[in-house]
């Protein structure tokens, strides 16, 4: 009977071997389980810090756009951008809403450009790592701009014909360049010397006289060259036209798309449609913007109603008490003074006055501007910036001649003064005896007998953004 029980109990170990060995797996089952999770999460985590991070670099890539990017260049919708590859692959998505106003409250509206460009933006950037666990940084920034030179010494917008003589100097080297933005360029007579380049990226370019020019030509269409005394120190190039040069010189080389091989080139002559477009610029509508100037330091001074031209030139001139004569009506803290005319009258000088700027001025009016008696402008102390600018209609378009401006003869600039002139009609520089250090800009241009400058770039408020300054409200992170 003992037997029969102990025969009983045969296979009891077995069982209690495979409860015992059950219940070790279903703890290697927890324990590997919280390790898996703990591994997923801790991956998870370090996901969601990776495109924590990616979000911030995208606040970061958009605060260095702004600080190296024009107003005409700026873009307005959502930009991608990886960030590494290794461990994870993490990228942003940075989504700008730009406002009109300081304060974010006005939707900016419009395509960006240096007379319409927004005042401040809000940024939403969002971070990924490996297109999972996204999270959101945002900022609002306030943009202030950052106003740069426009490049050339005289600029046009038609078709431009010189025939006196007359010398245009480089401010470093051969860098007098002429820029005619929109038509053809001919010089049929005279007698003219241009430390710089030629550009004429919309049209043909006809030199029939004795130039010479100290760079080169590049025009879109032809390139004639016809004059026994034509001097081209650098190269000829017509991008989609034909070069010829009847007489004349080019000691650098000439590029042509079609046609013959012109004569009279000292360099190599190569035929090619494949230049591209000779260098360009937009023509600036440079309108009155106040915070433009203030930007810059400029002290306001308005004239209006039917005397606002007369009021404005006897402040100008003026030196009794408060008045710009020397700097003295220009309260302490400011770089100058700018004098807005907001009439359409025309703004003219005394004959033989004498303005010291003792600080920079600027003369803007809605109206033309008409230096036709003698005046001296003498920089005082150090390096006056002097504007005559006939301001782009806010709306609208140009009145023309009622916007035009005339310097005229024996008008002197002492060494201490830089000129920017602007107008969106026609700009006359006349018989000019003696050195003009600035910049001319104008629909037409019009240039007189034995005029003298020297090329000087100068910043007009106004006229060209090139970066913003930015004011950082703040950076937060929100929900996704």
């Amino acid at each position: 009977m003992l037997t029969r029980i102990r025969r009983d109990e045969r296979g009891a170990a077995l069982i209690v071997a495979i409860g015992v060995t059950f219940v070790v797996l279903l703890l290697s089952t927890v324990v590997v389980s919280q390790a898996i999770h703990s591994s997923e999460q801790s991956a998870y985590d370090r996901r969601r810090l990776t495109s924590v991070n990616a979000a911030e670099a995208g606040l970061n890539w958009s605060f260095n756009y702004f600080e190296n990017t024009s107003a005409e260049a700026l873009v307005t919708t959502p930009v991608t951008r990886p960030v590494g590859t290794a461990p994870n692959r993490s990228s942003f998505t940075v989504t700008p809403t730009f406002y009109s106003d300081a304060q974010g409250t006005i939707p900016f509206v419009g395509t960006p450009s240096s007379t319409n460009f927004p005042r401040s933006v809000r940024l939403l950037s969002v971070g990924t790592s490996d297109s999972e666990a996204p999270r959101t940084m945002e900022s609002f920034v306030q943009l202030t701009p950052v106003y740069r030179g426009l490049t050339g010494a005289l600029i046009a917008n038609s078709d431009t014909t010189f025939s006196n003589n007359f010398t245009v100097n480089g401010n470093n080297g051969n860098d007098a360049d002429v820029y005619v933005i929109t038509g053809n360029f001919t010089v049929p007579s005279g007698l003219e010397t241009i430390r710089g380049n030629l550009f004429v990226p919309n049209g043909s370019a006809s030199i029939g006289t004795s130039l010479h020019l100290y760079g080169e030509v590049w025009a879109s269409g032809s390139v004639t060259i016809n004059h026994p005394q034509a001097l081209i120190d650098s190269n000829v190039k017509s991008t989609t036209g034909g070069v010829t040069v009847t007489s004349g010189a080019v000691a650098g080389n000439a590029s042509y798309c079609t046609g013959s091989p012109p004569n009279n080139v000292a360099g190599t002559k190569t035929q090619t449609c494949a230049l591209g477009a000779p260098p360009s610029q937009p023509f600036p509508q440079i309108k009155y913007d106040l915070s433009a100037w203030t930007a810059l330091g400029y002290y306001e001074k308005v004239f209006s109603g039917a005397t606002a031209c007369t009021d404005a030139r006897n402040w100008v001139e003026g030196s009794g008490a408060g008045t710009y004569q020397g700097g003295s009506g220009v309260p302490s803290g400011y770089t100058g003074a700018v004098v807005y005319i907001n009439a359409t009258c025309a703004y003219t000088n005394t004959n033989n006055s004498t303005i010291t700027l003792g600080t920079n001025l600027g003369i803007v009016t809605n109206g033309s501007i008409d230096l036709a008696n003698r005046s001296n402008w003498n920089g005082s102390g150090s390096t006056r910036s002097l504007f005559f600018i006939s301001a782009y209609p806010a709306s609208g378009s140009p009145s023309c001649p009622t916007q035009n401006i005339t310097l005229g003869n024996n008008n002197s600039f002492n060494s201490l003064v830089q000129t920017g002139v602007y107008s969106p009609c026609t700009v006359t520089m006349n018989n000019n005896n003696s050195a003009f250090s600035g910049q001319v800009i104008g629909t037409t241009l019009s240039i007189g007998n034995n005029f003298n400058m020297t090329y000087r770039p100068v910043v007009i408020p106004g006229a060209s953004i090139g970066q913003f300054r930015e004011d950082i409200a703040y950076i937060r992170e929100v929900s996704s």
